[in-house]
């Protein structure tokens, strides 16, 4: 059983999220903003954060960094939504590298991506 929290996410997430967990017995929390996240739930016992990333157009790697600050231990996921992905993808997956972010799909993500995604996050080992 892992305790996962989920961030920013939008209705399709959700259901991405719930068809990737099917009647797995997960503890899974919900925030709207990383702010609200950081003062809701303790860093140290989370397993896995899966935050969604929405680029505007003077957003930049800000909100990744405070991201992988706030939870320095859980395993990341972080699914982003970009104006133009041919564009900005190169540069977000090499931030998210940076950043020691494990894994990062760009939306839209498929059913099957979102459930390999998620069971190869909770089988790495926890970060020190």
């Amino acid at each position: 059983m892992a305790n996962i929290l989920i961030i920013n996410a939008d209705a399709n997430l959700k259901r991405l999220i719930k068809l990737a967990l099917p009647g797995m017995e997960h503890f899974v929390q919900h925030s709207a903003t990383l702010q609200t996240a950081g003062a809701q739930s303790t860093s140290s016992k989370l397993d896995l954060v899966i935050s969604r990333f929405v680029a505007d157009d003077d957003q930049g790697p800000e909100d990744l960094m405070e991201l992988r600050k706030t939870f320095p231990s859980a395993r990341l996921i972080v699914t982003a939504a970009l104006h133009d992905p041919a564009l900005e993808g190169e540069k977000l997956q090499r931030v998210v590298r940076e950043l020691h972010i494990e894994y990062c799909l760009l939306e839209p993500i498929e059913t099957g991506a979102m459930l390999h995604t998620i069971q190869a996050a909770l089988a790495l080992p926890k970060r020190p």
